[in-house]
């Protein structure tokens, strides 16, 4: 047996499968150590690898604080919605599937209604071209410098990438080059889909931090949300998540105010990160207003959360939950009730000033030669409803338009080719008519081409021509028609040949020429504002006429549709629907702002004197926040910016003209302290102050004859404060010094805040104090430059008696347990102490006769409170109606509220001030919001004013 054992293992060791047996052996060896290494010695340690390879951390959003007024009066809040949200570290690596997934994606939003919520610079004109949506300047920069940072560093393309066009980013990204491969999105998808598809690749290749989710589709629906679930395994790295959205009640009265919030820009994270904050490019953050200047109360603190997914990126549990912190709330010191019946006062004025100042004529009244008595002509009306867009013109050709709709374009249309038939006329090449000589119309047109056309889209290169030129001076002189020039420019290669479609074969310069006039009517058929020039001539031709105006209000929804009216507009005469417009303006129906004709804005602004915080901060008109927020409605954005009644402007702090007779407080304080005139002394109006050459004249044809420094305050008179100036000019010399006066003047200016922002927590420009003229400077002329925020600070210095706050919205700031973060008082930047009481009662005295005494008198007489102030008007030109200003305080002996009224182009002080008489019966009860909401444009003057 031994033996027969020894014997088998002779054989096998002596067998060729010897050395296979023994490598077998080897390899099971190395197996079982591994698998006792893994599974004995370092199982903690991969078990811990593997869980991390399908872990990944996830930011949890914080939830914004809210906004309320002084009253507690909820004034911005959060809402809850789905959001489509993606992960970049879920998606398919293969690109081709990618873009295909994507696809996929952006269809099933689309088809429920929803839309694509991904910022990007690149859009598709109405001509089918690409452009920019951004203008030059660092963003733009940037956002090239991001496209083109995967380029090999020694590509040539390098060179372009500073000026590269939106079609030559778009081809990159598409296609890209050999060494960056970028998107790969096929030509078979149309350039509106690849541009949509493009958008979100492109956010996914400049998320920051990469493993952060993107939001792609905000507030979409219920049926988007089932879609997405359902498909899962389709739309990997897909999700749907809840988020908060910013929401504000009556927007448009507190929309300057709060501003908006938005999607974070990258220069914006730049910012922050300074700051020490941090953001990834999905985060929302204040854009304007109170929700930017306190965004980092605002915002709160994000929490962050590990999540677990399977094979197929599906969340199987989430651990290590750290929750985010509510951001905090903010009260203001505004009056929510107060802002809303300043608003609604400040727009029945100026409907009221409007409704008394359209004529059913062609009669412009002083236009042109004074400022005074302007008068607006009823078809001005009709073209603006045109020219500010609300008749929609694009509408008029629209294959289901109305007959009306379908009658008025055809009208157009007919005048169109009129038009362009005359124009072309005019660029014969032969045509040497000067623009001025050629006819009112034709004139207006060939400017417009020159301008708009050629000057604006960079057809003529502006930095090719030669200033000194001849035959360019002989054209800006009107000695030469157009024709003329633009032959000679092209002879001079003062056109740009590329818009020209010119390439490398030669043409003579009439063959150029041919192509410029071609160019020209070309462009001419798709501008906007040319074909609305095209209508301008159909309504004052009476070709248009205001009845088909009317109707088409009803034809497009701009008016609530009512037979009645409508029977009774296509019965009546020319001179119903001039009472008819007249009646839709007084019950705001059809607003100023829609009009956007002088006046069409204007601000009032309530501060408490003794505290320095404001209580209201109107600016007329506003806009609908709510449409800027979370996600820009571009189309009602695009809207805003062509508004001809510029609403996105704030009117209150960034508005700016002279201050008009609302100065001469400065001017009296400085003149009795500089001891040039006393508070008794009188001096004689002689209406013309023949001390100045140029001879200004008093605001009145009449002497007011001998003003004490009170009188002079109630009579506004012109000549006393021309002489005040003169006398601080003079100084203990011989001769006068305007620099002088303009020093001293600044000097007082600057000490009730004139010299400076007002501090407030929303943007404002900054004041500009006269630098010449110190005659005119003291009756706030000049170049005496402020907004009404500014004048708002010095009333309440006036009415308090020195003491010059930095004006403030806040009230507190409270956390979400409600715990006070911050009790906010505002800051006392000056105190004047060097004006004798003597001085400050007998300007107080002035401003109580203002009121009390003078021509506005009877606005305030039935209020419970004695009310003093200062009217004032600003005249920019004899083309527009002067702007009407009124500052004010009450009660007289012991002041609570200032008020401060700006009318643009208000015709005259007394509008101003009777806004303010309204905005103190609302304050102190005499008048309710129910009655200033109900009673339109009812307030049309009860004074005859002051005319200053």
């Amino acid at each position: 047996m031994f033996d027969l054992l020894i014997e088998k293992l002779k054989q096998f060791f002596t067998s060729r499968l010897l050395p296979i047996c023994i490598v077998y052996i080897a390899l099971f060896s190395v197996i079982i150590h591994r698998i006792f290494i893994l599974q004995i010695v370092t199982s903690e340690e991969e078990k811990t690898k593997i869980e991390e390879k399908n872990t990944k951390p996830r930011e949890i959003k914080s939830t914004r604080g809210l906004i309320f007024d002084s009253n507690g009066e909820l004034l911005a809040y959060n809402e809850l919605a789905y959001s489509v949200v993606l992960e970049d570290n879920s998606l398919l690596k293969d690109e081709t599937a990618k873009n295909e997934m994507i696809y996929k994606l952006i269809r099933v939003i689309e088809s429920n209604g929803d839309h694509i919520d991904v910022d990007f610079p690149i859009v598709i004109d109405d001509k089918g071209q690409l452009k920019y949506n951004i203008k030059e300047g660092s963003t733009l920069n940037r956002f090239r410098n991001t496209v083109f940072s995967g380029l090999p560093s020694n590509h040539p393309m390098h060179e372009d990438v500073k000026t590269a066009s939106a079609e030559m980013v778009f081809d990159y990204l598409r296609h890209g080059i050999p060494g960056a491969s970028m998107f790969n999105i096929s030509d078979d998808y149309s350039k509106e889909d690849a541009l949509k598809i493009m958008s979100i690749r492109y956010a996914i290749y400049s998320n920051y931090p990469k493993y952060a989710q993107i939001t792609i589709a905000t507030k979409v629906s219920d049926e988007t949300v089932a879609a997405i679930k359902e498909n899962s395994r389709t739309f990997l790295g897909v999700d749907i998540k809840q988020d908060s959205y910013r929401v504000y009640n009556d927007s448009e009265y507190f929309a300057h105010i709060l501003g908006y919030t938005g999607k974070v820009s990258s220069e914006e994270i730049e910012e922050m990160e300074k700051e020490g904050f941090q953001y990834s490019t999905d985060d929302v953050i204040g854009k304007s207003g109170i929700e930017k200047y306190y965004e980092t109360y605002l915002r709160g603190e994000k929490g962050t959360e590990t999540v677990s997914v399977d094979a197929l990126n599906k969340v199987v549990s989430i651990d290590d939950v750290i929750e985010p912190k509510a951001g905090d709330n903010i009260y203001l010191t505004i009056d929510a009730k107060l802002q809303k019946a300043a608003y609604h006062i400040l727009e029945n004025k100026i409907a009221g000033i409007l409704t008394k100042t359209i004529v059913n004529s062609m009669d412009y009244g002083t236009k042109g030669t004074s400022a005074s008595d302007i008068t607006i002509p009823i078809y001005e009306v009709y073209y603006a409803l045109i020219n500010n867009n609300v008749i929609d013109i694009d509408a008029l050709k629209q294959s289901d338009a109305t007959t009306l709709e379908k009658s008025v374009y055809e009208k157009h249309q007919a005048a169109f080719r009129d038009a362009i038939s005359v124009i072309k006329g005019a660029l014969a090449p032969d045509y040497k008519i000067p623009n001025e000589k050629a006819g009112k119309e034709l004139e207006e047109y060939l400017d417009y081409i020159y301008s708009e056309i050629l000057m604006k889209k960079g057809i003529i290169l502006k930095n090719a021509i030669d200033k000194s030129d001849t035959t360019y001076n002989a054209y800006n002189d009107s000695k030469i028609s157009l024709s003329e020039f633009l032959q000679y420019a092209i002879s001079n290669n003062w056109i740009d040949l590329a818009a020209l479609n010119v390439k490398d074969n030669y043409y003579s310069t009439d063959e150029l020429y041919e192509m410029l006039v071609d160019l020209i009517c070309t462009e001419l058929d798709t501008d906007r504002r040319f074909n609305k020039l095209i209508y301008r001539s159909l309504i004052f031709n009476y070709k248009l006429t205001g009845k088909e105006i009317c109707l088409l209000l009803f034809d497009q929804g701009v008016l609530k549709y009512n037979e009645e009216e409508i029977q009774k507009l296509k019965n009546g005469s020319a001179s119903y629907s001039y009472a008819f417009m007249l009646n839709k303006i007084r019950s705001l129906e059809i607003t100023p702002a829609q009009l956007a004709l002088e006046p069409c804005s204007g601000s009032t602004i309530v501060t408490d004197p003794n505290t320095g915080t404001v209580k209201a901060l109107v600016s007329y008109p506003g806009y609908d926040n709510n449409k800027m927020a979370n996600r820009v409605d571009s189309a009602y954005f695009a809207k805003l910016n062509e508004d001809l009644s510029t609403p996105l402007l704030n009117r209150a702090t960034s508005s700016k003209q002279a201050p008009g007779s609302t100065y001469k407080m400065i001017s009296s304080f400085a003149g009795l302290s500089q001891g040039v005139v006393g508070v008794n002394e009188t001096i004689k109006d002689l209406v013309y102050f023949n001390k100045e050459e140029r001879h200004p004249k008093c605001w009145s044809n009449r002497s007011h004859g001998d003003e004490d420094v009170e009188r002079a305050i109630r009579d506004s008179c012109n000549f006393y404060f021309y002489e005040l100036a003169w006398r601080m000019g003079n100084g203990n010399a011989t001769s006068y010094n305007s620099n002088r006066a303009v020093s001293i003047l600044n000097e007082y200016a600057a000490k009730f805040g004139l010299s400076e922002r007002t501090g407030i927590e929303i943007g404002e420009y900054a004041p500009s104090m006269s630098t010449r003229d110190g005659v005119r400077s003291a009756i706030g002329q000049s170049d005496n430059d402020f907004a009404p925020i500014h004048l708002s600070r010095y009333v309440s210095a006036v009415a308090n008696g020195g003491s010059v706050y930095n004006l403030s919205l806040l009230q507190s700031i409270v956390d979400q347990s409600g715990k006070t973060v911050l009790k906010n008082k505002a800051e006392l930047v000056n105190k004047i102490d060097d004006i004798s009481k003597t001085h400050w009662n007998a300007v107080l005295k002035g401003m109580y006769m203002v009121v009390n005494d003078g021509d506005i008198k009877g606005l305030f007489q039935d209020l419970s409170v004695k009310v003093a102030g200062k009217t004032g008007t600003a005249q920019e030109s004899k083309s527009s109606p002067n702007h009407a200003l009124f500052v004010s305080f009450a009660p007289y002996e012991d002041p609570e509220i200032t008020v401060t009224t700006v009318i643009r182009n208000g015709h005259k002080s007394a509008n101003a001030a009777e806004v303010a008489s309204e905005v103190y019966k609302y304050y102190y009860g005499d008048l309710s919001l129910e009655d200033i909401m109900k009673d339109g444009a009812s307030l049309e003057n009860n004074s005859s004013g002051n005319g200053d």
